[in-house]
């Protein structure tokens, strides 16, 4: 055992691991940081084969898995329903946590965790990656530095898709344990718009289950009011066929129009600014990168700059806290809450949907 690495825990060993072992934990991204000592599932087979492929010790018991010695930091890849329950029992258990979005389904869970971890004194932190995206991150610098001017309207796109067989494995799709496209896939995208371009005022929207059979909402459509004055869009749906076909923001301003696209929000499609035509090239090539689906590359990125914050500062001063990620759930219930009476929704109301996570 490495001394001088910091020692990990991995809690759901299902595919949404499978992807990080495919992807993330591999040469070359966060490994110089880090070592995997434990994983756990309730699912035997699926923890002793990820337990084979990491050289880690296998759990099917959390409670067992909690106590391991010298774990450090807790990796959250179970399913949506449980991350609450899984970050409240590690942090509970003096563990940092790192947990997949979403942080949690309830509003008032995630600010359980946040008081739990300030009375720990350890950090609660939730994947939002594509905050790290090279084509995000120029595009916020870009905002923060005034480049649009006066915010005129943002268009958030996710046309991706999923069939049948994905909403068959009894919790994806569901109310309790899921929520629909806003939740399940654009919260990402919903995250983008608040992290480059302010916090949302009010919003209006409408949803529909069109093409998949679900409890939630496959398609959802969304008129927003942000707090600087802009308008903004949500057009979204797992309905599009035959694959994913785009996530993208379109951000307009008096100054300056910025279109970011892809995939996954990683390519510079539209970089035009008043003062700096000539640069467009440049940036579209520079801040734009190659995927191979909806999940991006940042990730590691992501982790990567926890951990040496983490190294560094200990516990204090770990970016993407819950704290810093609870506006966006805020968002997510005023959606749904919106869909769920009818009416505009103020963010101010602090209503919560009726459904998601219930």
């Amino acid at each position: 055992m490495d001394k001088e690495k910091l020692k990990i825990g991995i809690l759901g060993c299902g595919r949404v691991c499978e992807h990080y072992i495919d992807k993330i934990f591999i040469p070359g991204r966060v490994g110089d940081l880090y070592e995997i000592v434990a994983c756990c599932d309730v699912d035997n087979v699926k923890s002793n084969n990820v337990g084979k492929k990491l050289s880690c010790q296998p759990y099917n018991n959390i409670n067992e898995f909690v106590k391991h010695k010298n774990m450090e930091i807790v990796l959250i890849l179970t399913k949506s329903g449980q991350h609450f329950d899984h970050a409240k029992i590690c942090l509970e258990n003096n563990l940092n946590v790192i947990v997949e979005k979403p942080l949690s389904l309830r509003i008032e869970h995630a600010e359980e965790l946040i008081d739990i971890s300030s009375r720990k004194n350890k950090f609660c932190a939730s994947i939002f990656q594509n905050r790290l995206n090279p084509a995000v991150g120029i595009t916020k610098k870009a905002f923060e530095n005034k480049r649009f001017g006066t915010l005129v309207s943002v268009s958030v796109r996710l046309r991706w898709c999923r069939f049948q067989d994905y909403y068959d494995d009894g919790w994806h799709g569901t109310w309790a344990q899921d929520g629909g496209v806003t939740n399940q896939q654009a919260i990402h995208h919903v995250d983008a718009l608040t992290w480059i371009c302010g916090e949302v005022e009010s919003v209006c929207a409408l949803s529909a289950t069109i093409e998949n059979k679900l409890q939630a909402e496959d398609t959802l459509v969304a008129a927003i009011e942000m707090k600087n004055g802009g308008l903004a869009t949500l057009e979204l749906t797992t309905a599009a066929r035959p694959k994913d076909i785009e996530a993208s923001i379109t951000i307009t301003g008096t100054s300056g129009v910025v279109q970011i696209g892809g995939v996954a929000l990683n390519k510079i499609e539209q970089w035009k600014f008043l003062d700096e035509a000539y640069e467009e090239e440049e940036k579209m090539k520079q801040f734009s990168e190659e995927v191979d689906n909806g999940y991006g590359i940042s990730h590691y990125r992501q982790l990567r700059n926890i951990f040496q914050k983490y190294k560094i500062n200990g516990s204090n001063q770990v970016p993407f806290v819950a704290s810093e990620c609870l506006h966006t759930l805020e968002l997510i219930h005023s959606i749904y809450a919106s869909v769920e009476i009818g009416r505009k929704v103020s963010l101010s109301e602090n209503l919560s949907s009726k459904k998601l996570g219930l």
